[in-house]
């Protein structure tokens, strides 16, 4: 093992800060007996520390050190030698134990108490030793080969160890500086350190990356909330309470309820603290609560716009339409041009089915505000209720006609045509649309179904891939492309099984291929690709498409299966039995396969053992040998191979040879005459004439021509013995 050297340099720190001036402390603004007290029991804590580490207790040292940093957290004496006493120790653990999991957690506490816990020394000496930790940590994760520093901090995580995690989160930080996570990571750990301040920071780099997250301002609100900043985590609470999910919304509106009570007890009489309480009952639905608190708002800021507009909404939420009307009217009386006031009053009438009148409320906000998207969505909402729905088709066609370059009026009427069956005209309206606003999601996606509908799907994702140009990452229409190609792939492939199972081989081939035009390579779309040329005699492609399947999906045995019988289909037998392994091997249990096994091992023994009766009539043992010892790799106990190689034996006069392949024959074959004959002639060469006899009694005994010459023969020679 590689020993680590930085022991001695982490000594030398350890007298440098032993010999630096005292620290400064804070001021003492009050209570200065006791804080005094406070401070000689930190100094306590210290000289214990520092005399264990002088004795190389350093266990003992760290525990000290750490209880004296919390009482005094900003002593730099203290942190810097808590780090090297760390660092001590994780030296020790990893030259003299080998203890690399205690050496890293070590290393990681000295850069933490160095670095990460909000009180970072400024001096020469604290970068030094962040150094040599860095530095050390990293010989050590090398030794253990560990993985990323993203795993190794969730790890740490998982496992309750914070201090750690927020060492290795921080250097995977280094690597991935835009990375979401991490920056949530390590608020959630500073939190639960009761560290608000780095927690706060953290959660709010991460909302720099990425805004959309209503999780993320929950958190961000709660780190300020806990640093005593909620004007700023009210704004958080309320982006969270809007974009949230519903299941969080009781919780977020407990939070905000405690912020406005703590605010009104600090004053009594806060107005905005009241109205803003109440705007929280009455999202809790304690209307009477929110009512009280709207009065009293009311009761000390008479001339309150936003207090009178709630208490409209209030009554409004109880169903006393024409008490909340008068809210309304007595602030349009001072502000006529009031949105919000119009807006709600509209909602009212709206609710209380007075749908003319409400849409004119509408419709004078859109005046004065042409974008005003709370205003079209309740004057579309207040159309859709029109009792006579020729009159909502009608009402909805008019706004289109006299809104020509407005997205959302033309969307309208195109939706309510596509909901009505009218999908020509839905589809006018719809391009319509994108022409007003090429950026509108909505249009497109709709246009795309219509194509669907009419089964023109070339056309759907043709659209949605336009539009995907124009808006690139749009994570809605590309995930209606993958729907829709999915889809028709699915549909197509049942229809390419349907041509292949009644055998028309040539347009399932046809159809496998435009599948794969459209959809990502699948490795059983490959197999059934080559099945469908295999049946269609084209083993060549065939063969091709089992390869390609294997590629794709190395674990895919009926891909080896199928890609064997192109192999076998070639004759190229020993090449199908390793094809056919490698399946086997895959799925042991497949039947199959162990058939095809054995049928090409049969096919392969009955080749060679041809080819090797062939040389050996010519006369070339030695290549009949070669061929022979091939075949027995295949079949070990194949009796013929052994019975032809012990004739091969007796024409190079290779007696002993041959009689034990004889031997094997018989053993493998006890069926097998010629063996028991051809082992009693070379006994008989051999002169061994009382195993020759043997022999030719178990030959003749076998025989089933009793009459033959090597019958008589064997008994003429039995004779003379």
């Amino acid at each position: 093992m590689i020993k680590i050297n930085n022991l001695i340099a982490a000594i030398a720190a350890i007298f440098l800060v032993l010999n630096t001036p005292a620290c400064s402390f804070p001021d003492i603004t009050d209570n200065a007996q006791n804080y005094s007290q406070y401070l000689d029991e930190a100094d306590l804590y210290y000289k214990k520390g520092m005399e264990f580490y002088k004795a190389n207790e350093y266990s003992k040292a760290i525990d000290a050190l750490k209880k004296s940093l919390e009482l005094s957290p900003d002593r730099t004496a203290t942190r810097i030698n808590l780090s090297v006493a760390y660092i001590n120790r994780g030296t020790y653990f990893f030259n003299q134990k080998n203890n690399l999991e205690q050496a890293a957690s070590d290393y990681r506490n000295a850069i933490y108490y160095l670095d990460y816990d909000g009180h970072k020394p400024i001096s020469k000496l604290a970068e030094e030793n962040i150094h040599i930790a860095q530095t050390n940590l990293g010989n050590v994760l090398d030794a253990m080969e560990a993985g990323s520093r993203k795993t190794i901090a969730k790890a740490l995580r998982g496992q309750g160890k914070f201090t750690e995690a927020i060492v290795e989160f921080k250097a995977a930080l280094k690597q991935d500086s835009d990375n979401i996570e991490l920056y949530e990571a390590l608020g959630d750990i500073y939190r639960a350190l009761q560290k608000p301040v780095p927690a706060a920071d953290n959660y709010k780099k991460a909302l720099s990356k990425d805004s959309t997250k209503p999780e993320l301002h929950l958190k961000y609100a709660r780190a300020l909330q806990d640093m005593g900043k909620n004007e700023i985590a009210v704004r958080e609470f309320n982006i969270a309470l809007n974009t949230g999910k519903e299941g969080q919304k009781k919780e977020i509106l407990n939070d905000l309820e405690y912020i406005w009570i703590e605010k009104i007890k600090e004053n009594p009489r806060d107005a905005s603290a009241h109205m803003n309480l109440g705007v929280v009952l009455q999202k809790k639905g304690n209307l009477d609560g929110a009512m009280r608190e709207y009065k009293i708002a009311e009761t000390i800021d008479p001339n309150d716009i936003t207090t009178r507009l709630n208490l409209g909404t209030l009554f409004q939420a109880k169903k006393k339409y024409n008490t909340a009307l008068r809210a309304y009217d007595t602030i349009l009386q001072v502000r006529p041009g009031h949105i919000l006031a119009h807006y709600y009053k509209g909602t009212a009438l709206r609710d209380m089915g007075r749908l003319d009148d409400a849409i004119k409320e509408f419709r004078f906000i859109l005046k004065k505000d042409g974008r005003n998207k709370m205003a079209k969505e309740a004057l579309f909402e207040t159309v859709m209720l029109f009792p006579d729905k020729r009159d909502t088709l009608n009402t909805l066609a008019t706004f289109a006609k006299n809104n020509p370059n407005d997205p959302a009026t033309q969307y309208k009427f195109a939706f309510y045509l596509h909901s009505i069956n009218r999908q020509d005209e839905a589809m006018k309206y719809y391009h319509r649309t994108i022409k007003a606003d090429p950026g509108y999601t909505d249009a497109y996606l709709n246009i795309a179904s219509i194509y669907k509908e009419k089964n023109r799907v070339n056309l759907a994702v043709s659209v949605l891939k336009d539009a995907l140009d124009k808006m690139p990452g749009n994570v809605r229409i590309a995930e209606m492309i993958s729907a829709i190609e999915s889809e028709a792939a699915t549909i197509r492939y049942h229809n390419a099984l349907q041509m292949h199972t009644n055998g028309n081989y040539e347009e399932a081939i046809a159809e496998y291929k435009k599948i794969m035009e459209i959809s990502e390579p699948d490795s059983d779309l490959y197999v059934n690709l080559g099945a469908a040329y295999q049946a269609f005699n084209n083993n060549t492609e065939a063969i091709k498409a089992y390869e390609k399947a294997i590629e794709l999906d190395e674990s895919n045995s009926t891909a080896y299966y199928y890609l064997g019988t192109g192999y076998f289909q070639e004759e190229n037998f020993e090449k199908a039995l390793k094809t056919y392994q490698k399946a086997l091997a895959i799925d042991p249990k497949n039947e199959n396969i162990k058939q095809a096994i054995e049928s090409s091992k049969q096919v392969m023994t009955a080749r060679l053992l041809e080819k090797g009766i062939l040389e050996y009539n010519r006369g070339n043992y030695n290549e009949a040998l070669l061929t022979l010892n091939t075949a027995l790799i295949t079949e070990p106990e194949n009796a013929d191979i052994y019975y032809q190689r012990g004739m091969v034996y007796d024409a190079m006069e290779k007696y002993p040879l041959a009689i034990s392949d004889y031997e094997h024959a018989v053993k493998y074959n006890s069926g097998l005459a010629m063996a028991y004959y051809a082992l009693a002639v070379d006994y008989d060469l051999l002169k061994n004439y009382s195993e020759a006899k043997k022999w030719y009694e178990k030959f003749i005994e076998k025989s089933q021509d009793t009459e033959n010459e090597y019958v008589k023969y064997s008994k003429q020679r039995i004779s003379r013995f």
